[in-house]
C-alpha cells in the first residue's frame, strides 16, 4: 500500500474490493474490516486521500432479508466513514426499498451490467451518495453459472451495447459529483479493450477528457 501511494500520481484514487470473508462468508460481523482499514492507512493518509471508497460485492446467495439488511448496517458502520458501495447479485435487491436502505446507511449503490438471467438484477442507475458507481461484467449467460462452458467474464461488448449505457451514465452524472465506471469482463484483456472503446464513445458524446 505504501508503494502504491508513492508510485501513483497525486490525484490518483483507489477503490478497494472487500475480501470474500466480509461479503461471502460473513462469519464474524465484518471484524476483518478493521484489519483491512489498518492496511489501507497509507492510501488514507495521503493528501488528498487516495482511497476513494470500498466495494462490497455480495454473491447471488445473498438475498434481501431483515437479517442481511442488519449485516449491511454493521458493515457500513465498521467502514469508519469511508464510502462503501454495495453490489448485489440477486434480483431481490433490485427495488427502491434497497436503494433507500443504501441511502439511509450512507452507502453507495453499484449499477451493474450482467447477463439477462432472471435471478440477476437489472442495471439500475441509482445514486445514494454523491458518487455513481458502475460495473460491467459482460453478458455471457451461457457460462455465468457453468464453469465447464467457459469463463464467466468472457464477453466482448459491442459499441451498440456500450452505447446503451449512455442515458444511464448521463442520469448518474446528473445526480452525483462524479461517476466511477469499471469493466470486469477481464477474460483475455477484453476489459481494457472495452474501456478504451467506452472512453472514445464518451469523448464523442460528452466531450469527456
Amino acid at each position: 500500500m505504501e508503494s502504491w501511494a508513492a508510485r501513483t500520481p497525486r490525484k490518483f484514487r483507489f477503490l478497494v474490493k472487500l475480501h470474500k470473508q466480509t461479503t461471502h462468508e460473513r462469519d464474524n460481523e465484518a471484524r476483518e474490516i478493521d484489519e483491512l482499514l489498518e492496511c489501507l492507512a497509507p492510501l488514507r493518509e495521503t493528501s488528498p486521500p487516495k482511497l476513494a471508497g470500498l466495494l462490497a460485492q455480495f454473491p447471488a446467495s445473498f438475498h434481501a432479508s431483515a437479517e442481511n439488511e442488519g449485516y449491511l448496517s454493521i458493515l457500513a458502520e465498521r467502514c469508519e466513514g469511508i464510502p462503501v458501495f454495495f453490489e448485489f447479485r440477486h434480483r431481490s435487491w433490485d427495488n427502491e426499498r434497497a436503494v433507500e436502505l443504501c441511502a439511509r446507511l450512507h452507502a453507495g449503490w453499484v449499477a451493474v451490467d450482467l447477463p439477462p438471467i432472471r435471478s440477476l438484477p437489472a442495471p439500475r442507475p441509482a445514486v445514494t451518495v454523491n458518487r455513481g458507481y458502475v460495473r460491467l461484467h459482460g453478458r455471457n449467460a451461457k457460462t455465468w453459472y457453468d464453469q465447464d462452458a467457459g469463463d464467466r467474464y468472457d464477453w466482448d461488448y459491442s459499441e451498440r451495447q456500450l452505447r446503451q449505457w449512455l442515458p444511464r451514465l448521463a442520469a448518474l452524472e446528473s445526480r452525483s459529483e462524479e461517476t466511477f465506471l469499471f469493466f470486469n469482463n477481464c477474460y483475455m484483456g477484453q476489459a481494457v479493450k472495452n474501456a478504451l472503446l467506452m472512453k472514445e464513445i464518451l469523448q464523442r458524446q460528452f466531450e469527456v477528457v
